[in-house]
């Protein structure tokens, strides 16, 4: 065959067909496996987040005990709008009767109505005292200190105490000590609880005062434990030279508790003894009102509901008179707040105390039985159930009925995710395993989904062992079934509702028995994930392998194209010899291009 050079496209077209076919069966077979196992690699990736999804499920299904799914108990109320309930599944299945009296309220405080406007002649640093409680949580107590200016009016003065148990922390001071005196007490130890958590404070003591509070300090910021508490030196107050030991609870829901355990009585000799120190702005709420357009009105709220979280005490402090100035410097004593008179007498909007008369509880008749509860979610009447409180019934309402029972609608959820989750693993790899117009599915021989689908496959038509003689051992008893084309689903979902009211032990042991479906499945695939996983690790060996077969691929390209390079310079040097033989031939009438 003749083999045309005349020209540089005729070299171009003899060149390109090297490298084509030198590609064709050099590269592309080589290209096709790296394809190949980038698409197993990445069907890993997908498969391993499916996975992921479908373990979780499993790791639902599979507790036993109280953390059971099967254990899920529905509380259901025959009126809503007087009674909501909510169980756990620490509950049994029962029944209960209630009637709502009384709704529990938080006690509220109001003083005297005053003109706004009229100056009040209140000025400096004033303190005064909150407590609360008195009940089976104890007595909170908050001491607040407000300044005041020479131009406070009656509004003013009740807008400044409101701010300030409104943003009030819990604040221990010491009393103040000459800096520089000698402290001669010796080392002593005392306790500091913080919300409940102790922890003792050891002091060596030697030195001078304002090294005292410098070593205390240094303890409390030390100790992990008492995070929440600022601990602060104040000097030069009120005099100078002065020293003061600050504790500040940055929580306001925590309280701080301050004794002396041993050694020389620094609690005394400083002054920061304290029980149940509270800020205000968590166990009140203080508010500023206009009963009409020139007067105002303060009110003092207790935060929780309830007799035993009543306002016990509302008491200026020493010389001061912030509470008396409004008119509500009430110490321990319960005036009933009364509105019919000009002005109003301070007092409390819910005065009586008494077990039977008060209005501070939540009052229910609980199976024919007379009980008194703090809030209105009563959770300590039956174990694990919650009762909600939410209108007081008239004697013409019928009584309420609360019912609790297993949560039938909760558990078909749970076993329809998993299902669901199940479905979108088993379609995903049998999809991927098929052959497509003679194309192979990317798991089409894989060993990793092979084996996830034989062991689906069986499992799951297989009777279950390790089951009681007579109770249900395969899931198609129960309304399931196993398809091998679409996966799982509830195939007959009466059946399967009605196995959960009647054998609903039976269903359960289906499910997170040792041997049951859950544990099964999840021991299958289990060792598939993680880092070190089976998918992970065949991952990674591929992924290897790409790069691997990258390099060689484009090693071949340069090998085919220094080749072809090689080429066009030889042709075209048999060009250039043939243009000299046809300039010489001409004169003897020969082609020379013809070879």
């Amino acid at each position: 065959m003749a083999l045309d050079i005349s020209s540089y496209s005729a070299i171009t077209k003899l060149v390109d067909a090297y490298s084509t076919n030198e590609t064709e069966k050099l590269v592309t077979p080589v290209t096709k496996k790296q394809t190949r196992s980038k698409d197993i690699s990445t069907g890993y990736t997908d498969l391993s987040k499916k996975l992921d999804a479908f373990k979780t499920e499993l790791v639902g299904l599979k507790q036993t005990g109280a953390d059971s799914v099967f254990a899920t108990r529905a509380a259901t109320s025959s009126d809503t709008k007087f009674v909501t309930a909510t169980a756990t599944s620490a509950a049994s299945t029962s029944s209960f009767d209630l009637r709502i009296d009384q709704l529990a309220k938080s006690d509220i405080a109001v003083s005297p109505e005053a003109v706004s406007a009229t100056t009040n002649a209140i000025t400096g640093t004033h303190s005064f005292t909150i407590k609360t409680g008195d009940g089976t949580t104890g007595e909170y107590t908050s001491n607040i200190d407000i300044d005041f200016t020479a131009s406070e009016t009656n509004k003013t003065v009740m807008e400044k105490i409101r701010d300030a148990i409104n943003f009030d922390k819990a604040v221990v001071t010491s009393d103040a000590k000459v800096a520089a005196t000698a402290y001669s007490g010796g080392s002593s130890s005392f306790k500091i609880n913080l919300n409940g958590s102790e922890q003792t404070i050891s002091l060596t003591g030697g030195g001078t005062y304002g090294q005292l509070v410098e070593e205390a300090i240094a303890q409390i910021t030390a100790n992990a434990s008492l995070g929440g508490i600022a601990a602060e030196k104040v000097v030069d107050s009120p005099t100078p030279g002065d020293v003061k030991l600050k504790l500040t609870v940055s929580d306001s829901s925590k309280y701080i508790s301050i004794s002396h355990l041993s050694g020389f009585d620094v609690v005394t000799d400083l002054n920061i003894g304290v029980t149940k120190e509270k800020a205000a702005s968590a166990i009140v709420s203080a508010s500023v009102f206009a009963p009409d357009s020139s007067n105002s009105q303060f009110s003092l709220t207790a935060k929780t509901s309830g007799l035993n979280n009543r306002i016990t005490n509302i008491a200026d402090t020493g010389t001061s008179t912030a509470m008396a100035t409004i008119g509500l410097n009430l110490g321990s004593t319960r005036p009933v707040f009364n509105q019919s008179t000009i002005p109003d007498t301070a007092g409390f909007v819910y005065a009586d105390i008494t077990q039977d008369a008060n209005l501070l509880n939540a009052k229910i008749q609980f199976n024919g039985l007379n009980f008194q509860r703090n809030t209105n979610s009563v959770s300590d009447l039956v174990n694990g159930v919650t009762f909600n409180l939410k209108s007081v019934m008239q004697a013409s309402d019928t009584t309420v009925n609360v019912a609790v029972a297993t949560d039938n609608a909760s558990i078909k959820t749970k076993v329809e995710s998993l299902i669901s989750k199940f479905n979108d693993v088993y379609t995903f790899i049998d999809a991927k395993s098929e052959r497509n117009f003679g194309e192979k599915g990317i798991f089409t021989g894989d060993s990793n989904t092979s084996s996830l689908l034989d062991s689906f496959t069986s499992n799951l038509s297989s009777q279950i062992p390790g089951i009681a003689v007579g109770d249900f051992c395969y899931l198609s008893q129960i309304g399931i079934t196993f398809n091998s084309t679409t996966g799982l689903s509830i195939s007959n979902s009466t059946l399967f509702d009605n196995n959960l009211t009647d054998k609903i032990s039976q269903v359960e042991a289906l499910f997170n028995s040792s041997s049951g479906i859950a544990n099964t499945l999840y021991n299958k695939i289990n060792p598939y994930l993680g880092a070190a996983g089976y998918l992970a690790t065949s991952k990674k060996s591929l992924d290897d392998n790409v790069s691997y077969m990258e390099t060689k691929i484009t090693a071949m390209k340069k090998r085919i194209d220094k080749r072809a390079e090689i080429m066009r310079k030889q042709y075209e040097g048999l060009q250039s010899q043939l243009v000299t033989l046809n300039m010489n031939a001409s004169l003897f009438g020969i082609n020379a291009n013809v070879l």
